[in-house]
C-alpha cells in the first residue's frame, strides 16, 4: 500500500491549470453580457416588428414639402409637392383644403400628392394644407397629412428724378428705386443723371439715359446694363439717336426697342426701325418687314416668356416675328436670318399682352378685340354701358393666369357737364367691379401696372392737373409729382404710395 503524502497543501482533487481557471472566470463573466446583449436583440426585434405591424396598419406619412416660395406669387401653375412614404391612390380636390382659400388642381403621382395653382398666390401669406383620407395603393388605410408654407414678396423698382438746381438747368442723379409693397424700406439700385427708362432683366437692369449735345443741341441716348451691385456696361446702339419703347423677353437674353437716327448721324438712317439686342453678344440687329428691309414700327411688344414680338406698321397692319434664326431656334448671331413677319390684320392700337404668352389685346373703331394667336381666333370686349354718359377704354392688363380677366383704365364723358371721369375698372367671369377710382376731380390716371401674382395696381397718377409741371425731359416726360398708388385689386386699399412713376415687378 502507497503511504498517503503528509505534505502540506497535498489534496486529493486532480490538479486544474492556470488556463482552465481564467477560462472558467471569462465564461462566468460573460454569462450577464450575452443575457443582456440577447435582452437587446429582442428589444430590437420587437421595436421593428411594431414598426412594421405599424407601418402595415396605418396610412400614408408626410416625408416632404417641396415649393418654390418664389414661383407660386410670380407666375400661374406653379406647384407644391407633397411627398409621402408609400404608392398612393388617387386624390380628388375635394380631400384637399387649403387656406387662405385658392383655387387649385391636383394630380397623384407615384407617392406624390401634386397640387398647381392656376393663378399666382398672395404675398407674405401663410398657407396651410390639409389632405383627408388619403390611402397607399397596397395597403388600404387612411391618413391626413397636413403642410405649411409661407410665401415671400419680389422686389418691384421705380424711378425718382431729381429735380434741376435752383436757378440752373443741371440736375443731379436720378435714382432708380427697390421696394416692396409690404415695406417702406427703399433702397437705390443704381443712380446716374438724365435716365429716360429703365427695365429689369432678370435681376439686372437696362437703363437709357439722354443727353444734349453741346454744340448743336442734338437729344442722344446711351444704353447701359447694370448688374446686381450697380457696375454699368455699355451696350451696342445702331448708331447715334434716340431709344424708344425698350423691353426685355425674360430669359431669353433679348432687348427690343424703337431707334430714331439723329438727324447728322453718320451711317445708315433709322426711323423708328425695330431692334433686337443679344446681351451675350451685345448686338443689335434691324428686324426686317417682308420685303428684307428694316421695319419701322409705332408699337411693339414681346410675347409673355417667348421671344417672338408682335409690332405694328405704319399702315396698323400687325405682324408676328419670329427673332430667332432659321436654323433650329438658335439664338441671335452678328447676321441673323429671321423668319418672314406673319401678318395679323390692321388694327388701330396694339393695347396689351396676356401673360399666357398667346393673346393680345388690339382696338378698332368697333371696339376692343383679343387675338388668341395659339387658336387664331379673335373675340371682343364688350364694355359695360353708362346710362347718360360715352364710354371710352383705354390701357388694358390681363390677369395672370385668367383667361377672360383683365383690369381696365375707363374714361366716362357726361356731355350734359363736360365732366370726365376715370377709374379702373376689374372684369372677371363676364362682371365688372369699380378697383380704383381718382380721389378728387383734379386727379389724373395715367397709367397702371399689374403685380405678377393679380394682388396689387401700381397707379400712377397726377394729384393735381391744374397745378402740373413737366420734369422737361425730352423723351419719357413726366409731371414732377408724378406719384404711384399701391393698390390691393381685391380690397380696393391704398397700401402704400411713393413720388416715382414706370413702377415694375417685371
Amino acid at each position: 500500500m502507497t503511504p498517503m503524502s503528509t505534505e502540506p497543501g497535498a489534496s486529493s482533487e486532480p490538479a486544474v491549470s492556470i488556463e482552465q481557471a481564467v477560462s472558467s472566470e471569462q465564461a462566468a463573466g460573460l454569462r450577464p453580457f450575452r443575457r443582456a446583449l440577447w435582452t437587446i436583440v429582442a428589444v430590437l426585434l420587437a421595436a421593428s416588428c411594431a414598426l412594421v405591424a405599424a407601418n402595415l396598419l396605418s396610412g400614408p406619412r408626410l416625408t416632404a414639402v417641396d415649393v418654390d416660395t418664389t414661383a407660386v406669387v410670380s407666375s400661374a401653375n406653379a406647384r407644391l409637392v407633397l411627398a409621402t412614404n408609400r404608392q398612393l391612390d388617387e386624390v380628388a380636390p375635394e380631400q384637399i383644403s387649403i387656406e387662405p382659400a385658392t383655387t387649385f388642381q391636383v394630380t397623384t403621382s407615384a407617392n406624390s400628392v401634386v397640387i398647381s395653382f392656376p393663378r399666382p398666390l398672395a404675398y407674405n401669406t401663410d398657407y396651410a394644407v390639409v389632405v383627408r383620407d388619403i390611402t397607399g395603393s397596397a395597403v388600404d388605410r387612411e391618413s391626413t397629412i397636413n403642410a405649411e408654407f409661407s410665401t415671400n414678396e419680389p422686389a418691384l423698382y421705380y424711378l425718382s428724378r431729381a429735380a434741376p438746381s435752383a436757378g440752373t438747368a443741371d440736375r443731379g442723379a436720378d435714382r432708380i428705386l427697390r421696394t416692396t409693397t409690404g415695406s417702406s424700406d427703399t433702397d437705390v439700385a443704381f443712380a446716374t443723371p438724365n435716365i429716360q427708362q429703365f427695365i429689369r432683366i432678370g435681376g439686372e437692369l437696362a437703363v437709357v439715359t439722354v443727353t444734349s449735345d453741346q454744340d448743336s443741341g442734338e437729344l442722344t441716348n446711351a444704353l447701359y446694363r447694370v448688374d446686381t451691385d450697380g457696375t454699368a456696361e455699355t451696350l451696342n446702339l445702331p448708331g447715334v439717336g434716340l431709344v424708344h419703347d425698350l423691353q426685355a423677353a425674360p430669359g431669353q437674353s433679348l432687348l427690343g426697342f424703337r431707334f430714331d437716327s439723329a438727324a447728322d448721324a453718320p451711317g445708315p438712317h433709322y426711323d423708328n426701325v425695330l431692334f433686337v439686342l443679344d446681351l451675350r453678344t451685345n448686338a443689335a440687329t434691324a428686324v426686317p418687314d417682308v420685303e428684307g428691309d428694316p421695319l419701322s414700327v409705332t408699337t411693339w411688344g414681346f410675347m409673355a416668356g417667348r421671344a417672338d414680338i408682335v409690332a405694328q406698321q405704319y399702315d396698323s397692319t400687325l405682324m408676328l416675328i419670329n427673332p430667332l434664326d432659321q436654323s433650329g431656334g438658335n439664338p441671335l448671331e452678328n447676321e441673323p436670318e429671321f423668319d418672314p413677319p406673319v401678318p395679323l390684320g390692321q388694327f388701330a392700337n396694339l393695347t396689351a399682352f396676356a401673360p399666357d404668352g398667346v393673346r393680345v389685346a388690339v382696338s378698332d373703331r368697333d371696339g376692343q378685340h383679343v387675338l388668341d394667336l395659339s387658336q387664331g381666333t379673335e373675340s371682343s370686349l364688350v364694355p359695360q354701358s353708362v346710362p347718360g354718359t360715352t364710354r371710352y377704354t383705354a390701357e388694358l392688363g390681363f390677369l395672370a393666369g385668367e383667361a377672360g380677366g383683365y383690369v381696365q383704365r375707363v374714361a366716362e364723358f357726361d356731355p350734359a357737364t363736360g365732366a370726365v371721369r376715370q377709374y379702373l375698372s376689374l372684369v372677371q367671369d363676364g362682371e365688372a367691379r369699380t378697383v380704383y377710382s381718382p380721389a378728387s376731380g383734379l386727379e389724373t390716371i395715367v397709367g397702371f401696372e399689374l403685380s405678377p401674382n393679380d394682388q396689387f395696381l401700381a397707379v400712377q397718377i397726377v394729384p393735381n392737373r391744374n397745378t402740373e409741371l413737366s420734369d422737361g425731359y425730352p423723351v419719357n416726360t413726366q409731371a414732377t409729382d408724378a406719384t404711384t398708388l399701391f393698390v390691393n385689386v381685391a380690397t380696393g386699399e391704398i397700401r402704400r404710395s411713393v413720388l416715382g412713376f414706370d413702377a415694375t415687378w417685371q
